[in-house]
């Protein structure tokens, strides 16, 4: 077989590799088309039997070299390749059996023009890898068969922020700022259709439950167009800009706090003025009542008043009978 990148509309080619032996072939592009990874299925010598590696091109790079690279155990089954989209990673999910091992590696090493191996993650239970639109995190996924298995892996860290499950899961779509995450059982289940979203973080937030569910999408987002060099710069002095948006942030908040304290103090004069309205009114209506009684002659006496009980005995009827001796 013969790999060849021709350039459009010339139709140059510009990079070609010859490959021996070939079973099958999977070309896996890097969404901005930094890379490209050729997944090469190899016949060995009694050709009864086939192993497996990659050829990787570095298209944006001069003279566009490649390299080789093969996994531990050349016999093993490729389950899945995919690319981190904003950055130099990439995840390959290999073996036999329900629990496959996930591998990431990246395309840059400052010791070696190579792909360096950054770690394996064993016996897990997946069917396929989704990268976070921005990079950095990934959702490591089994799904339909394996029932919705989820682990939300940081591969910076190269740890596990959390484990849940989606049962009977079918599908898993990032939104494009890379905050959430929606996992779906779609209709191609008779049950437990619908969908759930989680923060990046694995936190499960709004589940809905819909018969017949088909299809979800998230809003599509314009690009921001900063460049390359702008955006790197930003990430190396992220905490600098947290620092100055969290101050501005504070601020607002110090006003909205300050502004609400005024409106409770203007609720709390308006309150004492009309308490201070009624008293007067009242005080006008009492004098007003005391002239009036004047006027009509009408005295009023505090004299004190005595009370005396009086205890009388009244005979009500008398009957007189003799008692036999």
């Amino acid at each position: 077989a013969r790999v060849s990148l021709i350039e459009i509309p010339s139709r140059t080619e510009i990079k070609s590799k010859n490959l021996f032996s070939v079973k099958d072939v999977i070309a896996h592009w890097h969404p901005d088309g930094t890379y490209l990874a050729i997944q090469v299925a190899r016949f060995t010598k009694t050709k009864k039997s086939s192993y497996n590696g990659f050829e990787f091109f570095r298209v944006k790079e001069r003279d566009i070299p490649m390299e080789v690279l093969e996994l531990a155990n050349k016999q093993e089954k490729i389950v899945e390749f995919a690319w981190e989209p904003k950055g130099h990673r990439f995840a390959v999910v290999h073996g036999d059996g329900a629990r496959p091992e996930v591998s990431f590696y990246t395309m840059k090493d400052p010791k070696s023009r190579q792909a360096k191996h950054l770690g394996t993650l064993h016996g897990r239970p997946v069917t396929s890898i989704h990268w976070s639109p921005q990079g950095k995190y990934v959702i490591i996924a089994g799904l339909k068969g394996l029932n919705g298995q989820l682990e939300f892996f940081n591969v910076n860290d190269m740890d596990t922020m959390a484990i849940n499950e989606h049962f009977m899961c079918t599908n898993v779509d990032w939104d494009p700022t890379g905050r959430y995450v929606a996992t779906s059982v779609t209709s191609v289940h008779q049950m437990e259709n619908g969908y759930i979203v989680w923060s990046f973080l694995g936190q499960q937030l709004y589940k809905v439950n819909r018969d017949r569910f088909f299809q979800f999408l998230w809003r599509p987002r314009m690009p921001v167009k900063l460049g390359e060099e702008r955006e790197a710069e930003i990430q190396k002095n992220l905490k600098k800009y947290s620092k100055k948006f969290e101050a501005e942030d504070e601020s607002l908040k110090s006003q909205a706090d300050t502004e609400k304290l005024a409106e409770r103090n203007k609720m709390e004069a308006d309150w004492k003025a009309f308490v201070e309205r009624k008293q007067a009114e009242f005080a006008a209506t009492e004098a007003q009542c005391a002239a009036l009684v004047r006027l009509s002659g009408y005295v009023e006496t505090d004299q004190d008043v005595e009370i005396e009980e009086v205890e009388v005995e009244e005979v009500i009827s008398m009957k007189e009978e003799k008692m036999a001796k």
